[in-house]
């Protein structure tokens, strides 16, 4: 056995908690010196050790069992970098309680490149869901990695998204890379494999377990430069990321929303305490890279050609006044945000449809009643402004299509 066969040895211990393997291994100095501890020197005051914890740390010492765990590994396509590997991702390095041992199908975030966590509700309104999709289809067409949960809602819409835009995203799991959770997801799950990476702390075949999910949020965090919450709850795991967040000294935004909405009561609370605001997904990629512009790839979204710049090999530091919305030129690395005045065209009847219609879905006799307007021209008018993704619809109901910007 050699050092990365010991680390797994710990890493894929049930029940061996960051924080035991961390006092392990800076009493024994190595892995190797963890496998070769006696039980005397198990029960030193230094380890606080559990007589349970020391029988299963010597019971597991069976190193036939443990090489073939480590070669079965391969077969399944699954990487592992301990805390001195040289690929373990350097993000991770240095937060409190690093996991000891990472687990990975697909590959690492670049470590060069900026990284956006995106988390929140498992339960979202329709709102939170398509500004997400949004916001998530911006962040990948402009270069950036996309960090999440691949949790049912907020998680698993905001992965979906960057992936089938063509951008890269990482999903940490509550249980081991095989274990697609929840199945919903599944899709997902197999292009996040081949396309972009699956990580866990938690050796294969581990199952969900509800005290998993909050332990993965320090590492969604430690992953990302800036973590957003979409929609949250007052009691919400997605707080806990964004505490986790702050706890690191990263960014936090959040996306604001009604004060009587019970989704939104996390993310105005956030606001409230001082967190960045999702005004629009252009502004917000406008501060990124503001803040983190020499990190980007290239500076540049992956689909810019050569006549949509001047110089793609030396991007420049973009200056505020250049944002989109202003009499500056907009920066050729910020997505081109598509303004109301744009979307609405001559036709009146347009117009009329438009001037009643925002993110709260309607049904068809409710816009009816608020523009007046026949039934036929109505009816053609939600047509073509639908055809052209101005508007969406779902269910027979309408809201406003297009790039979010708030009225």
């Amino acid at each position: 056995m050699n050092e990365e066969t010991y680390a797994y040895w710990l890493s894929a211990l049930s029940g061996a908690g960051a924080a035991t393997c961390h006092r392990l291994l800076e009493y024994a100095g190595s892995f190797r010196g963890i496998w070769e501890l006696s039980e005397r020197e198990l029960r030193s005051p230094q380890l606080h050790l559990t007589q349970q914890r020391i029988r299963e740390l010597l019971d597991s010492k069976d190193e036939v069992r443990v090489i073939r765990e480590w070669n079965a590994l391969r077969d399944l396509g699954i990487e592992f970098y301990h805390l001195r590997h040289p690929m373990y991702p350097s993000r991770l390095r240095f937060i409190y309680d690093a996991p000891i041992g990472i687990f990975l199908k697909g590959r690492l975030p670049d470590p060069d490149v900026v990284s956006v966590a995106i988390v929140g509700s498992r339960g979202c309104s329709e709102y939170g869901a398509r500004i997400t999709r949004q916001l998530a289809m911006q962040l990948a067409d402009s270069g950036f990695q996309v960090i999440s949960g691949l949790a049912r809602g907020i998680d698993g819409i905001a992965q979906k998204a960057a992936v089938d835009s063509g951008g890269y995203s990482c999903a940490v799991l509550g249980c081991g890379v095989d274990v697609c959770y929840p199945e919903d997801n599944r899709d997902t799950y197999d292009k996040l494999a081949t396309l972009g990476g699956i990580l866990s702390e938690y050796p294969p075949m581990t199952p969900p377990r509800s005290a998993y999910f909050p332990q993965r949020n320090r590492i969604i965090s430690g992953l990302s430069d800036v973590v957003v919450v979409m929609e949250a709850k007052e009691r919400s795991g997605s707080l806990i990321t964004a505490d986790c967040a702050l706890d690191q000294g990263k960014d936090v935004y959040a996306l604001p929303g009604r004060i009587c909405d019970s989704l939104s009561c996390g993310c105005n609370r956030l606001i409230r305490q001082g967190a960045g605001i999702i005004t629009s997904p252009g502004e917000f990629i406008n501060d990124l890279i503001l803040a983190h512009g020499t990190s980007l790839a290239n500076g540049l979204p992956r689909d810019t050609g050569p006549s949509d710049v001047t110089d793609a090999a030396a991007p420049r530091q973009m200056n505020p006044a250049e944002s989109p919305g202003t009499d500056g030129i907009p920066d050729a690395r910020a997505p081109r945000q598509m303004t109301l005045a744009e979307s609405l065209g001559t036709d009146d009847v347009e117009r009329r449809i438009l001037s009643v219609l925002g993110m709260d879905p309607k049904g068809i006799n409710e816009i009816q009643d608020e523009t007046g307007l026949e039934v036929g021209s109505l009816m053609k008018g939600l047509m073509k402004l639908t055809v052209r993704g101005v508007i969406l619809q779902n269910s027979g109901r309408y809201v406003t299509g297009g790039d979010f910007r708030p009225c």
